[in-house]
């Protein structure tokens, strides 16, 4: 059965929901991060805009301070001017405000519709650490006029140390969460590349697996269904990985059931099912052949007088010669017991000619079994198969013969 791109469609998965869950956990990481260096980037912007007010005020001008008709005095100058909070925020959108006691009495905060937060008081928590304390405060988490601040206050003192006010430097989150959320779409793409590039190479990596993977598919398939003459490519063999293995032990597999279906175990020699396949191909195909029935004589008496492991010695040994003499020419199979048909894709003359060589080799060789030696002889019949268009009637004709050279003293061929 086709897979028609399964094993792709389930290794895509596989691939890419590691890397999304990888790309979260780094943009989740990263903009936690990001958050937390940008923060105390914003505090250390918002403790130098403070700390610089103060040098200006404390270096610059002498006296205390003092608030008298709505005017912040510093000894006698009126420093209830704006112009340095409006360029400060102008240069680095931080707003900032100066504080009598609690009292907002100058600032650049403004609510949505423009109205200036002057007027306003800070909350109980700054006055209890600024005012009561005199410490320093700061804050990622400030409501002011409506809008969430990150915001840094630093104490307002008079030349005795007495906190008569507060300076106030902070920066919309608003601001924050646009820069973090470009730091969030960085992110995002940065992700989203990852994921195309993994599909990318995944389906290039996979196309080439996965056309391997399909070729040992068909060959199995073939297989099944009996064709045990299909192949595998080379590039599915030589792979240096488990697809290669698989495919070595299919052809293995092949190799094994082919030599189970089609070879006489005992000999390895085609059986009788082979070689009329075999033959039968031959004979469609018109091509040049003759077959040669051959027997051992008194094999019986073989196995009644050295037993039948003295026989199967003698049968492996007659198919090694059979096999030495015909396998360049044709096949042979083992037709039954001590019964062979040969296949030569020889002229009949030439393949008389092997027969008698066969024969000879036969008589020369040396049958001996556990220190006893056996005279072991063969008797063949030559059938043409151009004289008949059925080879079952060559068969007959090779098998007719063979029964007249062994009513004749056997060990003979009979042409």
């Amino acid at each position: 059965m086709e897979t028609n791109g399964s094993i792709r469609k389930k290794l895509l998965p596989i691939v890419i929901f590691p890397i999304i869950l990888l790309s979260c956990l780094i943009t989740v990481t990263g903009v936690t991060l990001f958050y937390g260096f940008y923060t105390q980037s914003i505090r250390n912007e918002l403790v130098s805009t403070t700390d610089t007010l103060l040098d200006c005020l404390n270096f610059a001008i002498s006296g205390d301070y003092r608030y008298e008709n709505e005017m912040l005095l510093k000894g006698d100058l009126n420093i209830t001017d704006s112009t340095m909070l409006l360029r400060i925020k102008e240069q680095s959108q931080i707003d900032t405000t100066f504080f009598w006691d609690d009292l907002r009495i100058m600032t650049t905060i403004e609510d949505e519709y423009g109205v200036s937060a002057v007027g306003t008081k800070a909350g109980n928590e700054v006055k209890n650490v600024v005012l009561k304390q005199g410490q320093r405060y700061f804050s990622k988490n400030l409501t002011i006029n409506g809008d969430m601040y990150i915001g840094y206050y630093v104490p307002l003192k008079n030349t005795s140390g007495e906190v008569v006010g507060m300076i106030f430097a902070g920066k919309q989150k608003d601001l924050v969460y646009e820069k973090i959320t470009e730091v969030i779409i960085w992110f995002a793409v940065f992700s989203v590349i990852m994921i195309v590039v993994s599909i990318v190479i995944t389906l290039k990596f996979s196309s080439s697996m996965i056309a391997d993977i399909n070729s040992i598919n068909r060959f199995l398939k073939a297989i099944s269904e009996g064709n045990l003459r299909s192949t595998l490519g080379n590039r599915v063999v030589n792979r240096n990985d488990e697809i290669g293995s698989i495919g070595l032990y299919a052809l293995k597999m092949r190799d094994n059931l082919q030599k189970l279906i089609e070879r006489d175990a005992l000999t390895e020699l085609y059986n009788r099912r082979s070689g009329h396949n075999m033959l039968s191909a031959i004979s469609q195909r018109n091509e040049l052949y003759c077959v040669v029935m051959c027997d051992i004589d008194f094999f019986k008496k073989v196995n009644d007088t050295y037993g039948h492991d003295a026989g199967d010695y003698v049968l492996q040994q007659v198919s090694r010669l059979i096999k030495n003499n015909v396998s360049d020419y044709g096949f042979a199979s083992r037709w039954g017991g001590e019964e062979f048909l040969l296949v030569y894709k020889l002229g009949y003359e030439d393949t008389v000619a092997k027969t008698r060589l066969l024969r000879e080799s036969i008589l020369a060789h040396d049958f001996t079994y556990e220190g006893t030696k056996m005279n072991i002889t063969m008797t063949f019949g030559v059938a043409d198969g151009t004289e008949y268009i059925r080879y079952e009637n060559v068969i007959k004709k090779a098998d007719e013969k063979l029964y007249v050279g062994k009513n004749n003293g056997r060990n003979q061929v009979v042409a």
